[in-house]
C-alpha cells in the first residue's frame, strides 16, 4: 500500500456515482491509502447542509487538496459549488485577512 509524505485531502463530488464505473474504481483504490483523506460530498452532505467549520479544519489539516468531480455543462456539480461558496469564506480563505490556506 502506498504511503504519501504529504497529507492529501481528496474532495469528491459526483451526483450520479451509480452510473460511473471508473469513479467507483477510483474510490475503492484511494479510500484506504495512508496519508489520503477521502471526502465524498454527496455521501457526507446529501441534504447540502455543510458543516463549514469542520470542512475548514479539514483543509487546514492537509498539505494538498484535490477536487475530483465531473464537468457538467462547463461547471461543477451543485454540491461542490455550494461547498466552495460556504467553506472558502471571505476573510478566511481570501480577502485582506483571509490567509487560512497560505503556505
Amino acid at each position: 500500500m502506498k504511503t504519501f509524505e504529504n497529507k492529501i485531502l481528496l474532495i469528491f463530488a459526483h451526483p450520479a456515482l451509480q452510473n460511473s464505473r471508473v469513479n467507483a474504481q477510483l474510490i475503492e483504490y484511494v479510500k484506504d491509502l495512508d496519508g489520503v483523506t477521502f471526502l465524498d460530498l454527496y455521501e457526507e452532505y446529501p441534504d447540502f447542509n455543510i458543516d463549514v467549520k469542520h470542512e475548514q479544519n479539514l483543509l487546514t489539516e492537509h498539505d494538498i487538496v484535490i477536487f475530483h468531480h465531473p464537468l457538467l455543462w462547463f461547471s461543477v456539480p451543485a454540491l461542490i459549488r455550494e461547498w466552495m461558496d460556504l467553506v472558502f469564506q471571505h476573510m478566511w480563505a481570501y480577502g485582506k485577512t483571509g490567509n487560512a490556506l497560505q503556505g
